[in-house]
């Protein structure tokens, strides 16, 4: 009275069953900080969304919330104030390097494939001077 097959135990059954369902790591949804490394999303998505409106939000959300309430004078002011350059830095290298892969399946005009590896370069640097500066700046507030 088993529902299994003859000679296929509940294990293998429920690891076809697993496979079958998409569940192997082959058919997984790859993590979104891969797909952007990777050059996987569209030029314009990658651009306009992970090189320009994140940015802008995160410093937004750095600069107007949560600086106010931090006190530089105190430890972990001091340490969220160090850790936000950093943070600032690794994403912006990771969103230039996006930008620059993606522009190689753009199948469009390929003056725009160009200027979006120009605006991955100058992302890269631009990520680089906004982390010196707001680390200068740390270094100015807290004397």
């Amino acid at each position: 009275m088993s529902s299994t097959p003859a000679g296929k135990g509940a294990g293998k059954r429920a690891a076809e069953l697993f496979t079958a369902s998409g569940g192997d790591k082959q058919h997984a949804p790859r993590n979104i900080v891969k797909k952007l490394m990777n050059g996987e999303f569209s030029l314009t998505v990658t651009f306009w969304i992970f090189c320009v409106s994140v940015p802008l939000v995160g410093h937004l959300v750095f600069t107007r919330l949560l600086f106010p309430l931090l006190d530089l004078q105190s430890w972990h002011g001091s340490t969220a104030f160090l850790v936000w350059p950093l943070l600032a830095l690794l994403y912006g290298l990771l969103a230039s390097l996006g930008l620059w892969r993606s522009r190689t399946h753009f199948s469009g005009n390929p003056l725009w494939a160009n200027l979006a590896g120009l605006a991955a370069i100058l992302g890269a640097l631009g990520a680089a001077a906004y982390a010196v500066m707001m680390a200068a700046s740390w270094f100015m507030l807290a004397a």
